[in-house]
């Protein structure tokens, strides 16, 4: 894939206020009845499988404009959002101040370079993994294990490939208007390169019930995905 293109694209999105929802600079809803019931539905599914102390120390990995991080910051102790395009960086830092959170630290890096040993409860990727190449891919877990705690959580929200090995795409998008660049990999793929990393599948399954619309594509599934890192590396 084309890495500048996956950025120009993100800076793009960036840039794009003419939406239903501030969340829908990031997951592509354009309609605002159905962004708000995305939006709820995945919420939810989060709350419920994902639980949070304000012991935890949370890095949010590809924070996008920050819609995650803003969501856990009042149940967690601290988060460290990661995101590389400057301008989702300096919104971040802006919604943090207008809603009096301090305990946001948010780093302007590619997702995949951040490693901090034995650092955090918690890692949250949430649709970033569809935009890395294979080294990336394989960098990024790398240092997820690395940065997690032992006995730490990574919780995955990413869409997956359900018709065949791996779904890419590579091409101009009429619905957002740019050049779109993804890898879908399959639900297997994940969890066999998570579990090369001493990483254990706790649970996973889909956001969106089969039939729902929300389902937008016949060959994906918004799935997430929850590890454990308690592997001892062989």
């Amino acid at each position: 894939m084309d890495k500048e293109k996956i950025k120009q694209f993100w800076i793009g999105r960036s840039k794009t206020v003419d939406v239903p929802r501030l969340e829908s600079q990031v997951n592509f809803q354009t309609d605002a009845e159905i962004a708000d019931l995305y939006i709820k539905n995945e919420i939810e599914v989060i709350n419920t499988q994902l639980s949070l102390s304000n012991n935890n120390i949370l890095v949010d990995l590809g924070a996008g404009n920050g819609r995650f991080s803003l969501l856990f910051a009042p149940k967690v102790r601290s988060i460290v959002a990661v995101e590389y395009i400057k301008d989702f960086t300096d919104a971040i830092i802006k919604q943090a101040k207008e809603r009096g959170f301090s305990n946001i630290e948010v780093i302007n890096s590619p997702a995949e370079d951040f490693c901090k040993e034995n650092f955090a409860d918690i890692v949250f990727v949430s649709g970033l993994l569809s935009f890395l190449d294979y080294e990336q891919y394989n960098q990024i877990i790398k240092n997820i294990s690395k940065t997690l705690k032992k006995d730490g959580i990574l919780f995955l929200r990413e869409t997956i490939s359900v018709l065949k090995e791996e779904f890419i795409v590579d091409k101009f998008s009429e619905e957002l208007n740019a050049h779109y660049c993804s890898i879908y990999r399959t639900s297997k793929q994940h969890i066999d390169a998570l579990n090369k990393e001493q990483f254990k599948l706790l649970k996973y399954g889909p956001f969106f019930e089969d039939g729902s619309i929300l389902n937008k594509r016949v060959e994906t599934r918004l799935h997430y995905f929850v590890f454990t890192k308690n592997k001892l590396k062989d």
